[in-house]
């Protein structure tokens, strides 16, 4: 036990949250895990313009499709973390909070992987704020379902190089897997708006890091999130090869300029031909490839995971008629992205 607890004191001040021991348990057989990415479209915007609507009219139906895609991790993006927004919030102090609870009470058995609001001494706010590195992330955070995977350890990158829109970070996650003890490393991430030349510096960083990652803990990696960069752009050119070569490519196989898949990674696409960004648009043939289904979608939003890993299925997640109109109340400006992956 001494032991133990002098490892944890280590890894805390090395910027590091040890939950579990890492060993795994010996492991049977493969397995299929569903992960997913989800730009939710943060509180703090709320309004109600056109399709629109305040967090309390989508919050119903992002809890459906994560419920309904049996997700056993999300990377969620501009879910907000403070307390500013409680009166706009169903059941949660912070917007984070407020979804894992709707969750669990419509059915599901989700935890975040770190709920401190801030890096501060008062994790709870940022006002006045004496430093404490607590692994928060921002806006950017990781769900799990806990009735399948295990946290063993977790913490986050904030990237140097930063935009001015919003903080951009890469909060990671080691789960271990409750039936057969695999053990994989995920991230979520959100990368900056302001220019290219930003985003690109922040994609290399975390193409460092996802290595460190891996390398170090010799787990595979999955890497999901809102990389506000679509294929038909050159940093796409740069990165989607870049992320191949690392070790972690594309769950679909798609390249940049392309919208035909020549190496298609998943075996099974659902939904591929539309883009990942709706902008609150109800007509879905404004934003796909409805006349040609076996093309792929423009796509901002990406699944990646280690090469070797087989991708059983891709989905985009979208309630939407055979008249191309979207079912409902539109969830976000974002339509969620899930992939079944096989460890193992």
């Amino acid at each position: 036990m001494k032991k133990l607890l002098c490892t944890v004191a280590a890894s805390l001040v090395a910027g590091l949250v040890v939950v579990a021991p890492s060993t795994p348990a010996e492991a049977r057989g493969s397995m299929n895990i569903r992960v997913g990415t989800f730009n939710v479209l943060t509180v703090s915007m709320d309004t109600t313009d056109g399709n629109r609507r305040p967090w309390r009219d989508r919050r119903g139906t992002i809890i459906r499709q994560v419920l309904d895609e049996r997700l056993d991790v999300l990377g969620a993006q501009e879910i907000n973390q403070g307390k500013y927004f409680r009166a706009r919030l169903v059941d949660g102090i912070t917007q984070m909070t407020d979804l894992r609870n709707g969750l669990n009470k419509a059915g599901g058995t989700y935890a975040l992987t770190n709920t401190a609001g801030f890096n501060c001494v008062d994790p709870s706010t940022n006002y006045k704020c004496t430093y404490r590195y607590r692994a928060a992330s921002g806006d950017n955070r990781i769900l799990y379902n806990t009735s399948k995977l295990r946290l063993v350890r977790q913490g986050t990158y904030k990237y140097r190089n930063q935009g001015s829109t919003f903080t951009s970070y890469l909060p990671w996650a080691t789960f271990r897997t409750r039936a057969t003890g695999y053990e994989f490393t995920f991230a979520s991430t959100h990368l900056t708006t302001t220019s290219d030349s930003l985003r690109r510096a922040q994609w290399s960083e975390l193409i460092k890091k996802m290595t460190y990652l891996r390398d170090h803990y010799a787990r595979p990696v999955m890497v999901v999130g809102d990389f506000n960069a679509q294929k038909f752009s050159k940093i796409a050119e740069i990165y989607l090869p870049a992320m191949r070569r690392a070790g972690f490519g594309d769950v679909t196989g798609q390249q940049a300029y392309e919208s035909r898949i020549t190496r298609p990674r998943a075996q099974r696409r659902i939904n591929g031909f539309i883009n990942s960004w709706n902008r609150m648009d109800r007509n879905v043939k404004n934003y796909s490839y409805y006349d040609d289904r076996t093309r792929m979608g423009n796509t901002i939003d990406y699944i990646f995971a280690s090469n070797a890993l087989a991708v059983p299925e891709y989905k985009l997640c979208l309630n939407y008629g055979s008249d191309l109109q979207v079912n409902g109340v539109m969830p976000s400006d974002h339509n969620m992205l899930r992939a079944t992956i096989t460890l193992g």
